[in-house]
């Protein structure tokens, strides 16, 4: 075989041997990527939920598979929920729940369930006043 012959062979192989490199190497990035995210378990947000500045109640019967919750929320009377869903995304929950009674046309609560502190925390929108404040609920035990 002539020299420039195997140096072309050569460079073709340590080309191909840098490709498959860089390929092997990207698909276990992508891969421990996408195992490497923590899921919760979207069950955890059933229960009874007591709002810490107030005796105000979301109570969270059943988490659906379609992203909605069944709901209920006390004042400390019943208000109407209008809509209630959940989504994760990364591995974090969070709950939209509306309410749509006298008095609550539209107010919403915007929740983040906090597993280290099995909080849900996030804003209320007043509709009425047009105000949103931060609040937090502590799981009733």
């Amino acid at each position: 075989m002539k020299k420039p012959t195997k140096i072309i062979l050569t460079l073709g192989a340590a080309v191909i041997l840098i490709v498959l490199v860089v390929v092997l190497t990207n698909k276990q990035s992508t891969e421990s990527n996408t195992t490497g995210i923590k899921t919760t378990d979207e069950n955890l947000l059933v229960g009874d939920w007591v709002r810490t500045d107030a005796s105000y109640l979301v109570k969270i019967i059943k988490v659906n598979e379609d992203r909605t919750l069944d709901a209920q929320y006390f004042n400390p009377n019943p208000i109407k929920v209008g809509k209630a869903n959940w989504e994760e995304s990364y591995g974090n929950l969070k709950i939209i729940i509306e309410l749509r009674d006298v008095n609550y046309p539209g107010s919403t609560y915007t929740l983040d369930y906090l597993p280290d502190r099995d909080m849900l925390a996030g804003d209320y929108y007043q509709a009425v006043e047009g105000l949103t404040f931060y609040v937090e609920f502590a799981r009733n035990k």
